[in-house]
């Protein structure tokens, strides 16, 4: 009988323990997923990572049109505006079209992405939530605290993390290697195969561009995982 009890508390403890890890992994991947989020509808953060990579006597474009650019561009991403295009005056007051049509289908192409994104974010979220509470609810009902759930959210962090460390390891050894692969799982087309030479696009967001957005995003995801580290860190309980 007690063999019994003691297999099924083992049991009831490895189930706690696995709801610890998917949520921390869950959350973690709504972490990501948020950042992503964030930069893309954030007109302050993109245009001063492309005023930095991208200045005006490299791309072509007058430097009073950034803003503007950015504007339409977090709007776009973020579905506030409908299309892709940012029309400036010429020296003779014609009207001047910045974006090309296969420009604007590649940003189409992101504008879903960070759709997707943005759904994986709120699912993310309520999937940790829900594997966190299932959790608190098994170790209340058997009248323990919530250490066995902490412990497998510390293990989820550290599995988060090494994926994280294979992944930067990776761009700091290849960067180029790294985004083109990323590019050929994301897309299905080879629309963001673009030109400096004749597409504004890819004057203004360079490679720098995204290895500057890429090292910011990194650094607010650590921290991010080093406080849900800190909360579930192991409590000590002296004199006992």
């Amino acid at each position: 009988m007690k063999s019994g009890h003691t297999e099924q508390t083992g049991r009831g403890s490895t189930l706690s323990r696995l709801c610890g890890a998917l949520a921390a992994v869950f959350w973690l991947l709504a972490l990501a997923a948020g950042i992503v989020r964030g930069f893309a509808g954030s007109p302050t953060i993109l245009e001063a990572v492309m005023r930095r990579t991208a200045p005006a006597e490299q791309t072509g474009l007058p430097e009073a049109e950034y803003a503007g650019v950015v504007r339409m561009t977090a709007g776009y991403l973020t579905g506030k505006e409908a299309e892709f295009q940012y029309r400036i005056r010429g020296s003779g007051g014609e009207e001047i079209l910045c974006f090309q049509p296969h420009e604007a289908a590649h940003m189409a192409d992101c504008r879903e992405l960070i759709r997707l994104d943005t759904w994986m974010l709120f699912i993310s979220l309520a999937a940790g939530a829900a594997l966190f509470a299932a959790g608190v609810f098994r170790e209340r009902r058997r009248g323990r605290d919530a250490a066995e759930i902490r412990r497998g959210m510390r293990t989820g962090i550290w599995i988060v993390g090494g994926i994280i460390s294979v992944l930067l390891a990776w761009a700091a050894v290849s960067f180029e290697g790294f985004f083109i692969t990323f590019h050929r799982l994301a897309f299905t087309n080879e629309g963001w195969l673009l030109d400096p030479r004749t597409d504004l696009l890819i004057r203004l967001m360079p490679t720098e561009f995204f290895i500057f957005l890429g090292v910011l995003g990194t650094a607010v995801f650590l921290a991010g995982a080093a406080v849900m580290a800190f909360a579930v860190r192991k409590r000590r309980h002296y004199g006992l």
